[in-house]
């Protein structure tokens, strides 16, 4: 499956693979976890954390949005990479498409870990604060370009061995 953009045939794949990057890296940026301003402002000071302020996750989610980037443009580009034909209950994760799945999965994971670790302490903040702690819009993102890359490479596989 290809789009087109004028003249060029893209693969879907490669497509989905790089809004996903592209998601991911942006909501590595964004808010992971948030306080209202009406709490914030009673406590002097306005309060989001972004991923990339949290702690370690937002980090490899950004590097990881900007490695699954670069994977799509190499498939677009049909770059032939030089690495090991391996296999994973025959499917090829040696390939492109398989090590995109592998960032999209890794993605998925990281987002998943620090979904349980701030939903944790959200809960115990809406115990104290009366609700006015929530979840930021940033992992939400993340999670869904996480999966959005598993797809991307996911289609390429099927097409490959189609």
């Amino acid at each position: 499956m290809y789009i087109a953009i004028g003249e060029r045939k893209l693969p879907i794949g490669a497509v989905v693979t790089a809004i996903g990057g592209i998601l991911a890296a942006v909501g590595a940026f964004l808010a992971w976890e948030t306080l209202s301003q009406s709490v914030a402002s009673q406590a002097g000071t306005g309060a989001s954390m972004s991923g990339w302020d949290g702690g370690n996750g937002g980090k490899i989610v950004a590097v990881l949005g900007i490695v699954a980037i670069a994977l799509a443009v190499a498939w677009i580009l049909d770059v032939k990479l030089p690495i090991p034909a391996l296999k994973f209950m025959g499917v090829g994760v040696g390939s492109i498409e398989g090590l995109t799945v592998v960032v999209g999965v890794l993605i998925l994971f990281v987002g998943l870990v620090n979904f349980q670790s701030i939903s944790s302490d959200v809960n115990d903040a809406n115990a104290v604060l009366a609700g006015m702690a929530a979840m930021g819009v940033g992992l939400y993102l993340d999670l869904l370009a996480g999966a959005l890359i598993v797809v991307g490479g996911v289609l390429g596989i099927l097409k490959r061995t189609a």
